[in-house]
């Protein structure tokens, strides 16, 4: 990072009030958690709904912070330090994630999408790691926050991948002025995150702004999303799916409990380390970007056979006891549960399903539940099993569709005794699925 002089950060930052500038010094970077300060970075204190950051001021000084900057003046009593007052330190934290990304300028690509975000960055970056020095968001920190946090982090990488999270209107175009993509993927539109944009088409108003909001990004889409199919965006959008139209496509072959096999673009066979046959569109979407950014395609087919790097709890296989459970509880929602069920149902052995609310889905929640018991009714398991608030609809639903071995439970410590119980009579495949509110991956930890 370009070390910013005192003038350079107060024409950038703008600061109400500067206290003890005598005791500024360039910071050589930027850092908005005090547990990891290094000396000689400053201090961006953060007043969140959890936490505020203002209380680990005297922290950071402590660890020798080059600066402070703060909305409050009272906590920089008696420090020695230098303090920029400015009216919110969160838009001076974007203000200075905008700066670091122009003034390092990485080949910055974004991803957004209902579903298949994360997935498709840990493709993305096995894909480019021969090539580039890649710096990515961890785990799934999508939101402004968590962009902010990996920008703070570009030391002399010269490509960024960022996962761009949205559960209302307009977050997409925020987080797009401060990353600036160069190119921008995205995976599905689908019923996610309901409550605050209730209808499928606010929500693609809301994910194609990660192309609307700058001409020069190329744009990479699922052509088998019916939404995004139609997006025109002149000379600057490149498609992936399974239709032969598509600049990178594939024909599924086969699927095991440990593979699913394709054919891409008629040439080349790609086994992916999963029977999770869905995940061929990140797997396409990944591909696609590194071809754009000079990857060879049969490199990345070839490279793509030993991925392995697949996000917890996203159709994770697990073994307890001899039981094998397919924990896909990160999240969930209509599209993840239907294609989960997809799944599941074709493989061979017994199978009990655990299904916990899908949140976010504001007044369709119940509408949703019901018509997902159909979907479940079909899959033929020897035992369903619910818990929340909105399963109980599903449940209900089920019962009334004919279904004689569903049950509804009010705790995980309920279902792990039914579990426990049946599984000793009979081996079963069992698979959870719930939004991460319902934390059903507790199941395992206490099976």
């Amino acid at each position: 990072m370009k070390k910013l002089t005192f003038n350079n950060l107060v024409k950038l930052l703008k600061p109400e009030q500067v206290i003890r500038k005598s005791f500024y010094r360039c910071p050589d970077r930027f850092s908005m958690d005090s547990r990891e300060l290094k000396k000689n970075e400053a201090f961006i204190a953060i007043k969140g709904s959890l936490f505020d950051g203002h209380c680990f001021i005297k922290e950071a000084v402590s660890k020798g912070a080059s600066l402070i900057i703060s909305e409050e003046k009272k906590y920089c009593d008696n420090l020695n330090a230098c303090f920029f007052i400015v009216k919110d330190t969160f838009s001076s934290l974007g203000t200075i994630s905008r700066h670091l990304r122009e003034s390092e300028n990485p080949k910055t690509i974004a991803i957004t999408g209902s579903v298949g975000k994360t997935t498709t960055k840990e493709m993305l970056s096995c894909l480019l790691g021969n090539k580039f020095n890649v710096l990515k968001n961890k785990k799934s920190e999508n939101n402004f926050l968590g962009v902010c946090k990996t920008l703070l982090r570009l030391e002399k990488q010269n490509c960024l991948i960022l996962e761009l999270g949205t559960n209302s209107s307009g977050e997409i175009g925020g987080l797009t002025d401060i990353c600036k993509p160069d190119l921008g993927i995205i995976t599905f539109i689908k019923p996610v995150h309901t409550e605050r944009l209730p209808r499928l088409k606010d929500i693609l108003k809301e994910k194609i702004k990660l192309l609307s909001k700058n001409r020069d990004v190329i744009g990479i889409l699922n052509r088998d999303d019916s939404l995004l199919k139609n997006v025109k965006l002149k000379n600057r959008i490149f498609w992936f799916g399974k239709a032969k139209e598509s600049h990178v496509f594939a024909k599924f072959v086969s699927s095991s409990q440990r593979e699913s096999v394709f054919l891409v673009n008629n040439k080349y066979i790609l086994r992916l380390k999963t029977p999770a046959y869905f995940f061929i569109y990140n797997a396409l979407g990944a591909i696609l970007t590194a071809t754009l950014l000079g990857v060879d395609l049969d490199f990345c087919v070839e490279r793509l056979q030993s991925f392995t790097a697949f996000p917890p709890m996203r159709m994770q296989r697990r073994v307890k006891k001899g039981t094998i459970f397919i924990n896909d509880a990160y999240n969930s929602n209509p599209f993840s549960l239907r294609e989960a069920l997809g799944v599941v149902a074709a493989l061979p052995q017994p199978k009990i399903a655990v299904i916990g609310d899908m949140l976010e889905l504001g007044k369709k929640s119940v509408y949703y539940h019901k018509i997902m018991a159909r979907e479940i009714n079909k899959c033929n398991f020897d035992y369903v099993l619910t818990i929340g608030e909105y399963s109980l609809f599903l449940k209900k639903k089920l019962v009334e569709l004919g279904c004689k071995t569903v049950f509804h439970f009010d705790s995980h410590k309920a279902i792990v005794h039914f579990l426990k119980e049946i599984t000793r009579i009979k081996k079963y495949l069992i698979l959870l699925k719930g939004s991460r509110g319902m934390e059903l991956e507790k199941i395992i930890e206490k099976f």
